[in-house]
């Protein structure tokens, strides 16, 4: 018998790490480094605007190096940003990551300030969990 699937929040990281819209791409890198992060919530006023990866970064880093200097937290953010509430459940939750082609979704209260970040990672150590208990 299935058990009541667990939500986003049971699984997520939190609270979130941020930094501005305005904040460099340098700025993001160290926080992340110093922190050991591969995600950080981008905000404005403390509103959550997407999530910025160690991809991001990168790809950034590869065409214009000095882009980390020069480029703003905003100017980073891919296309495909999406949010989702803490009482979502877990399946939900990955069916979109797999929709958007994402590995993070923020995760906001309903006033779109954020309280964490979930990941792929996150979720399958859940769902592998999930399939388990099943077997």
């Amino acid at each position: 018998m299935r058990t009541e699937l667990p939500t986003v929040a049971s699984v997520m990281t939190g609270p979130a790490v941020a930094v501005d819209v305005q904040d460099s791409l340098w700025t993001a890198m160290d926080i992340m480094l110093t922190r050991g992060l591969r995600h950080l919530v981008v905000t404005r006023q403390g509103i959550a605007r997407g999530v910025l990866s160690d991809r991001d970064l990168a790809a950034v880093w590869a065409t214009d190096p000095l882009g980390l200097k020069n480029r703003r937290a905003e100017h980073a953010l891919g296309p495909a940003q999406s949010f989702i509430g803490p009482d979502i459940d877990v399946v939900t939750a990955a069916t979109r990551m797999r929709r958007l082609g994402v590995d993070a979704l923020v995760v906001v209260e309903s006033t779109l300030v954020p309280l964490g970040v979930v990941t792929d990672h996150d979720l399958l150590g859940v769902l592998t969990a999930l399939l388990r208990d099943d077997a």
